[in-house]
């Protein structure tokens, strides 16, 4: 744990960012600005769920992974890693740009079916991250401080 915690803050964050958890995201993230600035998915998707709903799923699969990445490398463990985490971080979702965000702005419209996508994106990213595979090449968070004592024992 003392080697965990000696390494700077955007050392672990670029261990996190690299990680092999974030393939999806990463393809969320790059499906997102494809469809919003490139071009529109419509010509394959329904014109509905391309143009209105496929940027809440994208986000829904972003945002657990930037709340992991941040929490790995601050805290040296990820906090979206079951059904209750990931249910409770889409409900905080849905409330702010559904309900909150609406309420405050007039350009907002509040939408079930955005909320819906976040749930979804929130279980798929939860589905992905429980099927991904850990890097081999990088010690787990909570192996630090026994990697660091083996370490020391062999030198001696």
């Amino acid at each position: 744990m003392a080697y965990y915690y000696s390494q700077s803050v955007a050392r672990r964050l670029e261990v996190a960012l690299i990680s092999s958890r974030n393939i999806l995201p990463l393809f969320a993230g790059i499906a997102y600005l494809l469809n919003r600035y490139i071009v529109s998915f419509d010509c394959f998707l329904p014109y509905g769920f391309s143009h209105y709903q496929l940027g809440d799923l994208c986000g829904g699969i972003i945002f657990p992974a930037h709340v992991n990445t941040l929490s790995e490398a601050v805290c040296g463990k990820t906090l979206i890693n079951g059904l209750p985490s990931s249910l409770i971080l889409s409900t905080g979702c849905s409330l702010c740009w559904e309900v909150l965000t609406p309420a405050l702005f007039d350009f907002s419209t509040p939408d079930m079916l955005d909320a819906c996508m976040y749930f979804i994106g929130g279980i798929l990213y939860l589905v992905a991250f429980k099927l991904g595979f850990t890097d081999r090449a990088q010690p787990a968070p909570s192996n630090y401080l026994s990697d660091t004592t083996e370490c020391k024992a062999g030198q001696k």
